[in-house]
């Protein structure tokens, strides 16, 4: 609306400058031609038929531009009074738009009350219904409050039972360490007793190989105390020599004997230490099958 104002005094304005420039023009025009009449005039006979011929046709220019540009005023309202009946035949049509709009305003204000009522209503009862639901909401929260302070309690009995059961499994744990070291140095020592056994049954072997060649030796001897006899029965004169030899026999037999003694009870007690031994290792490899199953593939494959 302010643009259009705007608009209208810019218009009338550059009216007005037009006008005055127009009127300025004419009134230099009136100047030069007063001039130009005044020195007519100034001669010593001057023409004053002409000088009225040149007024009367002057009048008649200016009444011709007068009446031109009545004619274009006239003209220039015809057009601004078309254009305002245009105008106003809009904006009554505008108004009419208007006053349709107003009524599908009322309308629909109509509407809008009424939904307003049904939602004042509505947050009536949703007031209402939130009313309860923080009823509600604060008997859940007192009765979370309380499980809470439940589930607090049961925590703080599982904190303690977890470290309990942590002080356990530390304690199981170094348990287990000094197990697992125990297991190492047994396993050192049945590698000990291991060897010690293959020394012994290599001493065994030996002592046996000795026996066996011991006895043979004995057969021989005795072969040789039987062909002793024999010779004894033939050679009576060698008597004596043959007594004593058969003395250095007899002890050397007695000797043996004892040897033989010997060798029985170091192989029995060679036989009673291996015993032992592997009732010891028996023991040990149930033991670490029991404990210690990983250790059940070297266990079994350890040598005697």
């Amino acid at each position: 609306m302010m643009a259009a104002r705007d608009s209208s005094r810019i218009m009338l304005l550059e009216e007005e400058v037009r006008s005055l420039s127009e009127e300025l023009g004419q009134c230099q025009a009136d100047k030069e031609f007063v001039w130009s009449l005044w020195k007519r005039l100034q001669v010593a006979n001057p023409d004053l038929t002409q000088a009225v011929s040149l007024v009367v046709e002057r009048e008649k220019w200016k009444a011709e531009a007068k009446d031109r540009k009545v004619l274009e005023i006239l003209q220039a309202k015809d057009y601004k009074i078309q254009e305002l009946d245009q105008r106003v035949t809009g904006q009554q049509q505008e108004i009419t738009n208007l006053v349709q709009r107003k009524i599908a305003v009322d309308e629909d204000r109509g509407l809008v009350k009424k939904e307003l009522a049904a939602l004042r209503r509505k947050l009536g009862n949703k007031s209402q219904e939130l009313k309860d639901v923080k009823e509600e909401r604060r008997r859940r929260e007192e009765a979370l409050e309380e499980e809470k302070e439940g589930l607090e309690s049961c925590c703080s009995a599982l904190r303690g039972d977890l470290e309990q059961a942590q002080r356990q499994e530390r304690r199981h744990g170094e348990e287990r360490a000094a197990a697992d070291a125990k297991v190492k140095e047994m396993e050192g020592d049945l590698s000990d007793a291991q060897r010690q056994v293959a020394d012994l049954q290599g001493q065994c072997s030996s002592l046996a190989d000795l026996l066996s060649s011991r006895q043979k030796e004995v057969a021989q001897r005795d072969q040789h105390v039987t062909q002793l006899g024999r010779e004894l029965q033939e050679v009576q004169a060698l008597y004596r020599q043959s007594s004593e030899h058969a003395v250095e026999q007899a002890q050397l037999i007695q000797q043996l004997e004892g040897l033989n003694l010997d060798t029985q009870t170091v192989l029995r007690n060679q036989e009673e230490a291996h015993t032992a031994d592997t009732t010891s290792y028996q023991k040990v490899t149930n033991y670490t099958v029991y404990y210690h199953p990983i250790h059940l593939h070297y266990n079994t494959q350890s040598p005697l």
